[in-house]
């Protein structure tokens, strides 16, 4: 694993201390901004008490805290071994409104249920390695690509008021602090050396807090935060538990989802922890999505709301130049701390949505660009051109789709129906069904007396496209093969008047393979260039050379012949 150039510190790599803690605070405040979300929902189940709102965020701090630990500590089954927290999510409400509401049901079975959640995402992890056909790394990017525009479209509407909470009324006041605070987080990015460059979004958020304390554009919620006390132990589990089966198939659909959110956010760290990162590790994806389930298994437990990995966290641990699992133990040290300090809890809620608006749209940037990069970086036809772009579509419209669907079926108003799961679905179906009718291997015949590189090219890039191969080794693959034909002619290795070989490829995600056959002589793949007095004193020398180039431009390379005279080149490149 090669660190990229953007970050300071690797997966491995400790953090001195005031780094970490700087770090950290920054996670704190970009996790603990969505603890909105269960004062919303405390809201709604008519909680009046101020302290079942703290109850239910304490539960919920305390499972964030319990799966950052296991994610980062990465035991044998359990955990992806990389920093990659999770965080409240407002797309599992619904469904627990449902549940909350049905005769002789109650808050007990809303939260109590939460089991399914974590049973679905622990089940659905042992199907990921089987996977590998599925989960490509176009269906990465798409899945990357909408978190980052999911992150800009709701920090868009933060910024511009049409969905601010606490009814916080949109003013110019409101959007100059949100511009501020997005124009210092690019300063420091851009301009800033040291620690400060690290801190550009820590730095953002306190501009903007102290902007907006000092145009006072929260008062209620200042009130409200200074009649919190400083220390107070939650009462757990809130409710309790209780059974409901009609709540086990809204809650599967969310534990679906959530484990698809989990793929595409852990691929975000995949790829900005590695410089050499081509494709998903499914191995870790794995162990990833069970290490959330085992979590929610604790929230049902605690009585705490469901999480969503959170690709805004990961996107800010990247941006601040850092990969290294270390920070999991300093922010889960500060979650814990937080579950038991009702003012910093309350303290969240002060954060002007305008602020918070300007940090999402900050990551976003970084977030959306990746997911580009990641459906760039291989070639594609029109079957995956149709499905990467229908993906993307319903992703980004599922705004527009979601209330149409729910007209067509209303019960589906009760599950977690987010763009992200509805784009990754979308593409993968589309890929799956396009794949029928490709075949792995194609086999083409060419006369070389009018065959040029440009024949060679197209018939390579066309098998390219049509699984989807990255750039790399298809081009490798076509100058490689150029080589040989040039090889075969120049030195006469071709037996009969007819001058023909075969050309067939392979691809199997992995590997691009060529194999080349043809009746002649067999080209030497030599393991050791020639001296510069043999190639000056036999043309051998030069067929030896271009043996050599051959079989060190493949990751591998194997020649053979039988006894009717038939040659076979094999060469395979990595994908």
């Amino acid at each position: 694993m090669r660190r990229p150039d953007n970050i300071a510190f690797g997966v491995n790599d400790p953090l001195p201390a005031k780094l970490a803690l700087g770090l950290a605070l920054q996670q704190l405040a970009f996790l603990g901004a969505l603890m909105v979300i269960p004062d919303i929902y405390a809201r709604a189940a008519g909680l009046e008490e101020r302290s079942g709102f703290l109850d239910i965020a304490s539960a919920t701090l305390l499972v964030s805290a319990l799966v950052i630990v296991l994610q980062v500590r990465a035991l044998r089954y359990l955990g992806a071994g990389y920093y990659y927290p999770l965080q409240a999510t407002g797309a599992v409400l619904p469904g627990m409104y449902l549940v909350a509401s049905l005769p002789g049901s109650g808050l007990q079975a809303a939260f109590g249920m939460i089991w399914v959640v974590g049973l679905t995402q622990i089940a659905f992890s042992f199907l990921i390695m089987r996977m590998r056909n599925i989960f490509t790394t176009e269906v990465s990017g798409v899945a990357v690509m909408l978190i980052g525009i999911g992150l800009g479209a709701l920090g868009l509407q933060q910024i511009t008021g049409t969905r601010l909470s606490h009814g916080q009324p949109l003013s110019g006041a409101s959007l100059l602090t949100g511009a501020l605070a997005l124009g210092t987080m690019i300063g420091c990015n851009v301009w800033a050396k040291g620690l400060l460059k690290l801190m550009a979004p820590l730095a953002g958020l306190l501009v903007g807090m102290a902007l907006s304390l000092l145009l006072d554009l929260m008062p209620e919620q200042l009130h409200a935060w200074q009649q919190l006390a400083w220390v107070r132990l939650p009462q757990l589990p809130v409710f309790g538990w209780s059974f409901e089966p009609m709540a086990i198939a809204p809650y599967i659909v969310t534990g679906f989802v959530l484990s698809l959110t989990s793929m595409g956010t852990q691929t975000i760290v995949q790829r900005s922890a590695d410089a050499d990162w081509v494709r998903p590790h499914l191995r870790p994806l794995a162990r990833g999505v069970r290490a959330e389930g085992v979590a929610h298994l604790f929230a049902a437990l605690v009585n705490g709301l469901p999480l969503a990995a959170s690709g805004g966290a990961v996107s800010l641990a990247a941006a601040s130049g850092s990969a290294s699992r270390h920070l999991g133990y300093w922010t889960a040290g500060l979650l814990l701390l937080a579950a038991l300090v009702p003012k910093l809890i309350g303290l969240w809620l002060l954060l002007p949505a305008s602020v918070m608006g300007a940090l999402l749209l900050y990551l976003a940037t970084f977030t959306t660009l990746s997911g580009l990069q990641l459906i760039a970086s291989r070639m594609l036809d029109n079957r995956r051109v149709l499905a990467v772009g229908l993906g993307l579509m319903v992703g980004t419209g599922m705004p527009i789709i979601q209330p149409a669907i729910q007209q067509l079926w209303p019960s589906l108003a009760y599950v977690a129906l987010s763009g992200l799961a509805a784009g990754v679905c979308v593409t993968v179906l589309m890929s799956s069904v396009f794949r029928l009718g490709i075949r792995q291997g194609t086999r083409k015949r060419f006369a070389l007396d009018h065959t040029t590189l440009d024949d060679i090219t197209k018939f390579l890039e066309s098998q390219g496209r049509l699984w989807g191969a990255r750039h790399e080794p298809v081009r490798r693959a076509e100058l490689v093969g150029w080589q040989v034909v040039e090889a075969l002619t120049g030195h006469h290795l071709l037996a009969g008047p007819l001058g023909e070989i075969e050309v067939e490829t392979g691809f199997d995600e992995y590997i691009f393979t060529l194999i080349v056959r043809y009746r002649g002589g067999l080209l030497p793949l030599a393991k050791q260039p020639p001296s510069a007095e043999e190639l000056m004193a036999s043309t051998e020398a030069e067929l030896q050379m271009t043996g050599y180039l051959v079989s060190k431009s493949a990751h591998g390379a194997r020649a053979s012949s039988n006894a009717d005279g038939l040659c076979t080149l094999r060469l395979t490149f990595e994908n």
